[in-house]
């Protein structure tokens, strides 16, 4: 049976450094792709904010314009350049090729379409500009440009632009919708998307009007130039269609054989079977006979949402490749389950879909919460609780009770909020909460410790205010620890809009509600681990660390008491 542990299926290129240098996961073909896209992304990401300062001034252009060349048309540069170009296309006519079915997404489909489309409008304006400046030394600056191009090419402008805009920021929302921080700059990114070809176009328009009030263009071609310049853009843009058609005939005729391979059956759960050529990915598979199936990232191995869980067959299938093996192994998977758009059936197999296909609210926005699947980050906890007040309320009515601890628990959360923290839950009259979250360690330590003074402040001045209320003072028992733990979203809904509060697992968590239960023993108010003291970088010099032996743990924990919460330095809560 395929077991994941212990695999190294790792490709030649893989083990390379070139992977190293790579954006993204995935396989090779897939992250040359990307990063050669970001190569282009960048080319045309300049090229229109020059057309943009047309706005300005055809001066402003030309000036912009000549640092932008110094880079693109230096030896470096250009075979960079050129480089980009003939991967990005090859490896795009590859995955074309090899695409099983036409179902996809909206997204993918517009940017299939334009991306085929786009060299018959970017060849013709290539061979206008720098096939010109090469072949007979044409000055192809902005004055040329402009006038060369309006208004006959007005509407191939702002065509190019199209095309070459949206297929360039498809490919960066696929990319990076998955990020956790996306979500909070989409809008300002949307906006942003909308408006530089906007500008591009205006740019290029106002000036190349303007400058047609102010001269004539003159033809810097002979005839011949002329000719030989319009000749090679009929071939690129005849060649190109020519291309196409057999690119698209190949595609056919992959499919038709596609068909006469041997089929391997697939079963979903649910007695769902249905019979496939080999060669599908389970998704393209589900994909084609419309199962439902969840696949947030396309099918790129860059999420785990189409994963799978394998009933029967698993032994007959192909072990995982690196890039399955790498998400796999970042979530923790099981030797049964497998990524649906990487397992290539060979043999006949059963699956059951782990994760719901319909796209709700709640689950689009979970895509950009990394939370909401789970991570691991390096935080401190709290915990904070309140001593003797189950004795304080058996003696009290209800309506008292209520009231110290809804006085209690406001004020001390706000102390937490204030500092940086983030209240996890409260537990009775105790409280967790989690501080770094997002954020450096260090300062996640030093938020800790300045809640922890301001909590104590807080506690006396409740003790001060409700003295006539209370037969003796209110005491707290803090534990402070920082390290690893799990963050993520767990539990039921808790929230009006259905989503649920950020919790932490793991030992470090377990560590600091232990040190909270110590400070009873050794009549503190607060503990603060010796790892908490070294995030922050505090000056603990000629302070006494104890050596505190927990329960449920082997190793003891290293700690600085503080008779007071108050009594935790000053300098060291300095965020």
């Amino acid at each position: 049976m395929t077991k994941l542990a212990g695999q190294s299926a790792s490709t030649g290129a893989e083990k390379s450094g070139m992977g190293r240098f790579l954006p993204a996961s995935g396989p090779l073909s897939q992250r040359l792709r990307l990063a050669t896209g970001l190569i282009l992304f960048a080319f045309v990401l300049t090229h229109l904010g020059n057309h943009a300062l047309g706005l300005i001034s055809i001066e402003a252009m030309q000036m912009a314009r000549e640092w932008r060349v110094a880079v693109t048309r230096s030896l470096p540069g250009q075979t960079l350049l050129i480089a980009a170009v003939v991967v990005h296309m090859t490896l795009g006519f590859y995955k074309f090729l090899r695409r099983r079915g036409l179902r996809m997404s909206v997204s993918e489909f517009v940017a299939l379409v334009f991306g085929l489309a786009l060299p018959l409008l970017l060849a013709r304006h290539i061979i206008g500009t720098g096939v010109a400046h090469r072949a007979f030394g044409i000055n192809d600056d902005y004055k040329y440009a402009l006038g060369a191009m309006w208004p006959d090419e007005a509407l191939r402008q702002a065509l190019l632009i199209t095309l070459a805009w949206v297929h360039g920021c498809i490919g960066i929302y696929i990319w990076l919708r998955l990020r956790p921080w996306f979500n909070r700059v989409r809008d300002f990114l949307l906006g942003f998307a909308i408006l530089l070809p906007v500008l591009s176009y205006a740019g290029f328009a106002m000036s190349a009007r303007l400058l047609q009030l102010e001269t004539e263009f003159q033809s810097p071609f002979t005839s011949g130039q002329y000719q030989f310049l319009v000749a090679a853009m009929n071939w690129a843009l005849y060649g190109f269609l020519g291309f196409l058609i057999l690119l698209v005939a190949v595609r056919v005729a992959v499919e038709i054989f596609g068909r006469l391979r041997p089929q391997v059956r697939v079963t979903y759960a649910g007695d769902r079977t249905y019979r496939m050529p080999a060669g599908y990915t389970l998704l393209e598979i589900s994909r084609r006979n419309g199962v439902p199936h969840a696949s947030i990232c396309g099918g790129r191995a860059r999420c785990s949402t189409c994963r799978v869980r394998v009933l029967k067959g698993l032994e007959q299938q192909p072990a995982p490749g690196a890039a399955e093996t790498r998400v796999l192994t970042r979530i923790a998977a099981g030797p049964h389950i497998r990524l649906a758009c990487q397992l290539r059936p060979r043999g006949e197999i059963e699956v059951a879909t782990l994760l719901p296909a319909t796209r709700t609210r709640k689950i689009e926005d979970a895509l950009y919460d990394k939370y909401y699947w789970g991570v691991e980050e390096q935080v401190t906890v709290m915990f904070c609780d309140l001593r003797n007040f189950t004795k304080f309320s058996e003696k009290r009515l209800p309506f008292d009770v209520v009231f110290v601890l809804n006085h209690y628990l406001g004020q001390m959360g706000e102390a937490i909020e204030e500092a940086g923290g983030y209240v996890d839950k409260f537990i009775g009259d105790g409280i967790m909460a989690i501080f770094g979250i997002g954020r450096p360690v260090a300062e996640g330590a030093r938020q800790s410790l300045a809640a922890a003074r301001a909590m104590g402040g807080v506690l006396e001045a409740l003790n001060m205010s409700l003295k006539n209320d209370l037969p003796e003072p209110l005491d707290i028992a803090l534990g402070i620890n920082t390290g690893t733990v799990i963050l993520g979203r767990i539990g039921s809904p808790e929230k009006a809009d259905g989503s649920r509060h950020i919790t932490a697992l793991g030992d470090t968590v377990n560590a600091a509600s232990r040190l909270e239960q110590s400070c009873r023993d050794l009549s503190v108010q607060t503990l603060v681990a010796a790892a908490t003291v070294a995030a922050a970088q505090a000056n603990a010099a000629g302070m006494a660390i104890t050596m505190l032996s927990v329960k449920g743990k082997q190793d003891q924990i290293g700690a600085v008491q503080f008779r007071r919460a108050l009594d935790v330095p000053a300098a060291w809560a300095q965020v």
